[in-house]
């Protein structure tokens, strides 16, 4: 019996760690080739949502937005700014982006990491939020921006 017992506690030991060791290993690609990203909170100035939290990336020079992740779009939408909302699915993981001048990407696409879904102008504020089970995620630890 308590050979059993520990068979089974060591199976779900690595089971678990290796689910968590996948969520941890995520890497996304900078959406901006050249963007500085700068993490946003309910508390900053810039950003009034009181639960979400995620990235605000600026590029003086950029006009392509990319892709984090290999995904597929999911929402392509008009805002009140004239600007859109585009959304990316891959996994239990979803990618919005605020900010986007004009999408390249239509509902159902499935893109690669570093394919480009909309165009930019540089100066403004592209912002970035991450969930996982609809749960907000701090994009931050998994982005890499120069």
């Amino acid at each position: 019996m308590d050979l059993k017992r520990t068979t089974v506690f060591l199976f779900f030991s690595l089971l678990f760690s290796f689910v968590f060791a996948q969520a941890d290993s995520l890497q996304l690609t900078c959406p901006l080739k050249t963007g500085l990203p700068k993490i946003i909170r309910a508390s900053d100035k810039d950003y009034q949502k009181s639960s979400e939290y995620g990235v605000m990336i600026t590029s003086k020079i950029d006009t392509a937005i990319l892709a984090v992740h290999e995904a597929s779009v999911v929402l392509v939408a008009r805002t009140e700014d004239t600007k859109y909302d585009v959304v990316l699915q891959y996994k239990n993981y979803s990618f919005w982006y605020a900010g986007v001048l004009t999408p390249k990407v239509r509902k159902g696409a499935k893109i690669k990491a570093g394919d480009i879904i909309g165009t930019y102008k540089p100066g403004d504020m592209l912002e970035l939020l991450m969930f996982q089970s609809e749960e907000p995620v701090n994009p931050r630890k998994y982005l890499k921006c120069n």
